[in-house]
């Protein structure tokens, strides 16, 4: 049986008053993106234990190496030339749907179907060939492709560098120029973003008669601690198109940006986000075995070993890893200025101590478990199970005990001044191997 052709439904409108309508249609103007932040200088590096802005390299710390964007207007096709009066309105096989009501764009109201006449051809339009299926695991499932990702993620670099807001990467490579200089190369979202150095905000002091080739590779060492950290930055150029395109930013300009919001602009209750004795997430962004080095909203600051816990912790790495996060609370915010804020904080402050009453509890004689924390020169750290700290001189065990084994400690004595037990490391339970 011949297929049936389907019906052409043909509407005729007065288009006078829609062509009336149209010269007054306008596209909303643009907001102003903000304005982008001034290139400053700026000294990052404190001392932990001054907080005075500068970077003590005799330090434990520093021993160890320590996005509006316009939309894309719709393409508009001609279907043909017709009389100014009238517009014609095309509908091909694939559009057409049997039985169903045709709404006047005028009145709203239903149009009656009529027979095509030699004054109205029919007009078709081109048609394009569907991109290939993807199956889903869900029924109607929403697919996002790689090249998807990859646009979304341009769209708000380039949303940056127009409004000069701050994004959010993972430090991931350090690259070194032809000329020599250093450049860190952070990952967004898998694109790749390139941050001089000197945008990095990591300033050390040169002693005189210091080699570039040797300040360079202090500032290596520093960057390499800081593999794996996130960081904040402003992208201030784009080049290249397609896969050729590359981008340019500063994490001073993020750094100063997050200063001036939460250190220096006062909320409805008159004081900043950032102030003494509140606690605070803060980015691990270095790690030694003294110190770890934390980000607070932009900027930074070391916390010692001492002030991370109430016991002893003889390596820090043992127990925070560049990446993570950590509750820590302020005690000192000096600084009126982007470029002189200094911050002071630790994490022993969000638990009790009551150390001194365990300490205090001890008895001579008393055999405890504890873990080795470290051996320097024949003195071995133990941390009690109770968070007591512990030094022994002596080992009664044959085997050398080493940091992290499992021991038994005899208490002879306790020194109260600084909150100590001491005594003797009877032998090894459990090694560390």
């Amino acid at each position: 049986m011949p297929r049936k052709k389907p019906e052409i439904i043909v509407e005729v409108h007065d288009t006078t008053e829609a062509t009336e309508g149209l010269e007054n249609l306008g596209l909303p103007e643009n907001q102003e993106g903000e304005e982008n932040v001034d290139h400053e200088n700026m000294i990052h590096e404190g001392d932990c234990s001054t907080g005075d802005g500068t970077f003590n390299e005799n330090a434990a710390l520093v021993e160890d190496g320590l996005q509006d964007a316009n939309y894309p207007q719709d393409n508009v096709e001609d279907v043909g030339d017709t009389p100014n009066d009238v517009a014609v309105e095309v509908f091909d096989e694939a559009d057409f749907n049997e039985g169903a009501e045709t709404v006047s764009i005028e009145n709203n109201e239903a149009a009656v179907p009529t027979e095509p006449t030699a004054s109205t051809p029919r007009q078709r339009r081109p048609r394009t060939p569907a991109p290939a299926s993807i199956l889903t695991l869900e029924v109607g499932g929403e697919v996002i492709t790689q090249k998807d990702k990859d646009d979304v993620a341009w769209h708000e670099i380039k949303n940056s560098q127009v409004s000069g807001t701050h994004l959010t990467g993972q430090l991931g490579k350090v690259e070194s120029l032809e000329n020599g200089a250093l450049i860190a190369l952070v990952d967004y979202k898998g694109q790749r973003i390139a941050i001089p150095l000197k945008e990095m905000m990591i300033n050390l002091e040169r002693p005189a008669g210091q080699s570039d080739n040797e300040y360079n590779e202090r500032l290596a060492r520093v960057l390499n601690r800081m593999m794996g950290a996130e960081i904040d930055f402003v992208v201030r150029g784009i080049t290249g198109t397609g896969e050729e395109r590359a981008a340019v930013a500063s994490r001073k300009a993020a750094m100063l940006r997050l200063r001036r919001r939460y250190y220096l602009t006062n909320g409805s209750n008159g004081r900043p986000q950032v102030y003494p004795d509140r606690i605070v997430e803060a980015r691990i962004t270095a790690v030694s075995q003294m110190a770890i080095r934390v980000e607070i909203f932009g900027v930074e600051t070391s916390i010692r070993n001492q002030d991370l816990s109430w016991g002893y912790i003889g390596d820090a790495r043992d127990l925070y890893y560049v990446g993570d996060t950590v509750q820590v609370k302020v005690f000192r915010v000096t600084g009126d200025t982007p470029e002189s804020l200094a911050i002071r904080a630790d994490v022993k402050s969000l638990t009790a101590d009551n150390t001194r009453e365990k300490l205090l509890a001890l008895k001579p004689q008393t055999n405890i478990m504890g873990r080795v924390t470290d051996v320097r020169q024949g003195v071995i750290f133990v941390n009690l199970i109770e968070g007591i700290r512990a030094v022994s001189h002596r080992c009664f065990d044959k085997r050398k005990p080493g940091r992290g084994d499992d021991v038994l400690f005899i208490v002879t004595k306790i020194d109260e001044e600084s909150n100590t037990a001491l005594g003797i490391v009877s032998r090894i339970v459990k090694r560390n191997i």
